[in-house]
């Protein structure tokens, strides 16, 4: 794992995060962690490996990793970012969230553009503007991704899955545009899935998405902590 990776992402998430509308600018550790994982896998899909090297893993319902986690309060603390305890009475602990708010989240963002991949820049600024500190649609998304629907509880995600995927439609992209003829173009369409498909039955699992999609909350990750911490 490169430390100065996952770094680098957690200062744009919460720099990109400020920009949100007010309801919206604070995430907590769960946020946080997803949004390097979809950093990640947004990589991943055009390159064929993660950006951090992080090995994340099906953790309950969601892509963990304890390294990226464990980086969130040396960011929080460089970066000057303001730490919020949000009480509940239906849970023991406090919640956590971080904002950042000293005025110079652009500067930041500038300055983190220049050496992030455009690969990871634009799908982190799209899904932050969508999701937010949204916490049961943000957790909702990150299950439905091809690692984690190919992934048992407590297995290492694999990546290569989206590449995978990615890389058949620009072939079958490439192919309709020299026109071949349709008989031809359909044996190629069969052999391109019968690749794919060897390549994959080793690890090749059966999942359903739940229906309707689980809640998953601050009351529903804290109970998960207190079965398994």
């Amino acid at each position: 794992m490169s430390t100065e990776k996952v770094d680098l992402l957690l200062k744009y998430i919460l720099a990109l995060a400020a920009r949100n509308d007010r309801g919206e600018r604070d995430l907590g550790p769960i946020h946080l962690v997803k949004y390097v994982y979809l950093a990640d896998l947004a990589y991943a899909r055009k390159t064929g490996r993660t950006f951090t090297g992080v090995r994340w893993r099906f953790h309950h319902f969601g892509p963990w990793s304890e390294e990226v986690y464990k980086r969130i309060k040396s960011v929080v603390t460089e970066i000057q970012a303001k730490e919020i305890i949000i009480q509940n009475p239906k849970i023991e602990d406090d919640i956590v969230r971080y904002r950042l708010e000293t005025g110079n989240e652009e500067l930041l963002i500038e300055q983190i553009e220049k050496v992030l991949p455009l690969e990871i820049v634009l799908p982190l600024k799209e899904m932050i503007s969508k999701y937010g500190n949204d916490t049961s649609s943000l957790l909702h998304y990150v299950y439905i991704t091809k690692p984690m629907l190919k992934a048992a509880p407590g297995e290492e995600l694999d990546f290569s899955v989206e590449y995978q995927e990615q890389k058949e439609t620009q072939d079958l992209s490439a192919v309709k545009e020299k026109k071949i003829p349709p008989d031809r173009l359909q044996k190629i369409r069969e052999e391109i899935q019968k690749r794919l498909k060897e390549k994959r039955k080793h690890v090749e699992k059966e999942y359903v998405e739940p229906q309707p999609p689980p809640i998953y909350d601050e009351v529903y990750f804290k109970g998960l902590e207190e079965l398994d911490p």
